[in-house]
C-alpha cells in the first residue's frame, strides 16, 4: 500500500506537471495580464496631489527703506491656493491644493526667510487680496498642462496703529508642464511671489524721499490770507472795518434791517524737503457782498452789530489756527485731521453765529449786544488782533 500510494503521489505530480505543460499559453498570458497590472500598480497615479512648500534657497535682495511685518488674509475667496490638474483621466477635474501649513502662514514664513527684517526701518505689512493657481488640460494625448498664477497684493505702511496704503502689485506667471511634472508648480508660485516683492522694493526706492506718506516728519507753516480785496469778497482785516457800502446784495423781504455773510476757508500746499512735508496753509476769512445787503440807510449801531458777525469768524478762524499748530501731524494723515477740525470750526462758527444774534436779539437788545462787543474785544485781543 505504500508503494502504491507513493506513485499516485507521483502520478499526480506527474498530471499537473503535464497540466502546466498543457496549458502553458494560458498560463503565459494570464503572467502577462498580472505582470501589466503589477507594473501600473507599482507606478499608481497620484491619488492626491501634495500641499505645495514654498522654499528658501538664499535671500532675495536685503531693503534699505523697510522691512515686512507682516501679512493679512483678505481674500474674499479663502478656498485653497491651486487648481491644479492630477492625471490625464481627471480632465477638466481639478484638484485643489493648498500651500503647506496654509496659505498666509507660509507666504509670511517665505517673506520672512527671503527678506533680512532690520527693524528700525519702516514697518510695512503684505495684505493679500487673491492668490491663485489654477490649471488646465490641453493635451490630453501628450500631458500638456498649461497653469496661471495670479497675485494680488497691497504693500500698506505701518503708523501709529494704523495701515496706511502704499502700493498694489496684481500680476502673475504663466507655465507649462508635464502632467507628472508637479515640481514645476512651486517655483513657478515662488517667482511670482518674488516678483511682487522687488516690484516694491525698487518703488520704494525711488520714493523715499518723494512720497508724502513716507516722510519722517512733517512741518506745517500757518498763515492768514492778505491780498487785495476781490470785486465781491472782503477778507478779514482789522486795518479796515467793514461800511455799509460792503453790502450790495439785495435786500430780503423780512423783518431784518441788514444781514452779512460772513465765512472761513483755508487751502493747502504741501511739499518735500529732505524727507519732511512741508504744508502750507492759508486761512482766509471773508464776507461776500453780493450776498449781504441793508435796507435803505442804516446807522454806526447797525453796522457794528454786522461787524460783530465778522469778527466773530475771525475769532472761530483763530480758534482752528491755535488747534492746528498745537497738533501732533503724520505725513498720512495731516490732511484729513486738518478737513476734520475745519469742518468742526465751521460748525462751532454757526453756532455762535446763531447765539449771538439770539442773545442781542439781531441787536435790538443794547445791553447784550454792549456784552458781546466787550467778550469779542477781549478775545480778539489775545490774539493779537485790535
Amino acid at each position: 500500500m505504500a508503494n502504491e500510494d507513493q506513485f499516485t503521489m507521483e502520478t499526480r505530480d506527474l498530471k499537473v506537471q503535464q497540466f502546466h505543460r498543457k496549458s502553458n499559453p494560458f498560463f503565459m498570458l494570464v503572467a502577462c495580464f498580472l505582470l501589466v497590472l503589477n507594473t501600473v500598480y507599482a507606478f499608481p497615479f497620484p491619488q492626491s496631489i501634495d500641499p505645495i512648500s514654498l522654499r528658501v534657497f538664499s535671500e532675495l535682495f536685503e531693503p534699505k527703506e523697510f522691512h515686512i511685518k507682516g501679512v493679512i488674509d483678505d481674500r474674499t475667496d479663502r478656498s485653497p491656493v491651486a487648481f491644479l490638474v492630477r492625471n490625464i483621466s481627471s480632465g477638466s477635474q481639478l484638484e485643489t491644493v493648498d500651500l503647506e501649513g496654509g496659505a498666509i502662514p507660509a507666504v509670511e514664513k517665505y517673506v520672512f526667510g527671503a527678506l533680512p527684517r532690520d527693524q528700525s526701518l519702516r514697518p510695512v505689512v503684505i495684505r493679500i487680496r487673491d492668490m491663485k493657481i489654477i490649471e488646465v488640460l490641453t493635451d490630453s494625448k501628450s500631458g500638456l498642462v498649461e497653469g496661471e498664477v495670479y497675485l494680488d497684493f497691497s504693500f500698506e505702511l505701518e503708523r501709529e496703529d494704523e495701515l496706511v496704503h502704499l502700493l498694489d502689485f496684481q500680476g502673475g506667471v504663466s507655465y507649462k508642464r508635464g502632467v507628472r511634472q508637479f515640481s514645476v508648480i512651486e517655483p513657478v508660485l515662488r517667482k511670482s511671489i518674488n516678483n511682487s516683492l522687488n516690484y516694491f522694493n525698487d518703488w520704494m526706492e525711488r520714493e523715499a524721499t518723494q512720497d508724502i506718506k513716507l516722510a519722517g516728519d512733517v512741518t506745517i507753516k500757518i498763515r492768514d490770507y492778505r491780498e487785495d480785496n476781490q470785486d465781491d469778497t472782503v477778507f478779514y482785516n482789522p486795518k479796515r472795518p467793514l461800511t455799509w457800502e460792503d453790502f450790495t446784495g439785495r435786500p430780503r423781504f423780512n423783518n431784518y434791517a441788514a444781514s452779512i455773510f460772513a465765512s472761513i476757508s483755508y487751502e493747502g500746499n504741501s511739499w518735500i524737503e529732505e524727507g519732511e512735508v512741508i504744508v502750507d496753509l492759508v486761512f482766509k476769512t471773508y464776507m461776500l457782498k453780493s450776498s449781504s445787503w441793508v435796507k435803505g440807510t442804516n446807522n454806526s449801531y447797525g453796522l457794528n452789530h454786522e461787524q460783530r458777525h465778522f469778527d466773530i469768524a475771525r475769532i472761530i478762524m483763530e480758534r482752528l489756527k491755535e488747534k492746528v499748530s498745537n497738533m501732533d501731524l503724520q505725513p498720512h494723515n495731516y490732511d484729513r485731521k486738518v478737513s476734520f477740525h475745519y469742518l468742526e470750526a465751521y460748525r462751532e462758527m454757526n453756532k455762535m453765529q446763531e447765539q449771538y444774534d439770539r442773545e442781542t436779539a439781531h441787536g435790538l437788545n443794547a445791553r447784550a449786544q454792549e456784552r458781546w462787543n466787550q467778550l469779542i474785544d477781549e478775545e480778539l485781543a489775545g490774539y493779537g488782533i485790535k
